[in-house]
């Protein structure tokens, strides 16, 4: 037996099986939508029984980079210029943060996903603003007597590393599924008709930085990321920037809804503020 979702024509979001309930492929996929508008139901019940006074909320999807970053600042300003208002910050995978834009469980998300990649799993078009373009760059702290160590150090100082340059250096690189990663072995491929050797995939850049500053391999990192953990100066005088024909530079994006029947942003007044504060952050 199964309960069908609110279109006939899409998946069925519960599946019984024996005498209980079983979510689908397609019920994962709404779980989080369904369950901010059940949450957002019950504060409004909660409101007009007089309960709780009502408490204006901006709920907004990042990277966990850009939540220890930029979106950190502006967050922390925007709430300290409305003390009145409260965020409710997600970091979900970035598929997850488009299909809660399009579905309403968020406000507005940042993402790094092409417009094509984004029109297609929102299944409606959004609006879509650039908010900065993130240079890609290697870290490294070889041990001296590292196997590959010399091949490190032999890389050009007086321009931008190639695809070429890379193979035969252990990497440290995202998880497979990561957009960012497969942008990565893809750029690779096309440049050598190879694959680079992985010594390890970690799913966050401070842990990428962070063994990468230990001498285990060569890490693959972006300027922005290195600048959200000022910590690691190591990292600063070991990074070398990638040729940016072999590694194009990756647009940071906003989105959001659009205005019916126009290419404008459709935010609530207080969403639209913490939009505004994010532009602040990211000016350069």
């Amino acid at each position: 037996m199964i309960i069908a979702s609110a279109a006939s024509d899409r998946q069925p979001w519960l599946l019984l099986k024996g005498k209980r309930w079983k979510l689908t492929a397609e019920g994962q996929r709404v779980r989080g939508v369904v369950a901010d508008l059940v949450r957002r139901y019950e504060q409004m019940q909660q409101f007009v029984s007089g309960q709780q006074p009502a408490m204006q909320t901006v709920s907004l999807a990042c990277g966990q980079q850009a939540a220890t970053g930029f979106v950190k600042i502006a967050v922390e300003r925007f709430l300290q210029e409305r003390p009145d208002c409260r965020v409710r910050l997600s970091t979900p995978r970035g598929k997850s943060r488009i299909e809660g834009v399009a579905g309403g469980q968020f406000d507005m998300a940042i993402v790094t996903d092409s417009p094509a990649t984004i029109h297609r799993i929102a299944g409606m078009e959004l609006y879509i603003e650039t908010l900065f373009n993130d240079r890609f760059v290697l870290v490294a702290n070889p041990p001296a007597k590292a196997p590959w160590a010399m091949q490190w150090n032999a890389l050009p100082t007086d321009r931008p590393v190639t695809a070429k340059e890379l193979l035969g250096l252990p990497f440290i690189l995202p998880e497979p599924d990561a957009s960012r990663r497969k942008q990565f072995d893809e750029w690779i491929h096309k440049a050598t008709g190879q694959f680079v050797d992985v010594i390890l995939e970690t799913g966050r850049w401070q842990a990428i930085l962070d063994f990468a500053a230990s001498g285990l391999g060569v890490g693959f990192v972006t300027e922005s990321s290195i600048a959200s953990h000022s910590s690691l100066a190591k990292g600063y005088q070991n990074s070398k920037p990638l040729d940016i024909r072999d590694f194009p530079t990756d647009a940071v994006r906003l989105i959001a809804r659009k205005a019916h029947g126009v290419d404008s942003i459709e935010l609530p007044l207080l969403a639209s503020d913490l939009a505004d504060t994010i532009r602040k952050s990211t000016d350069r």
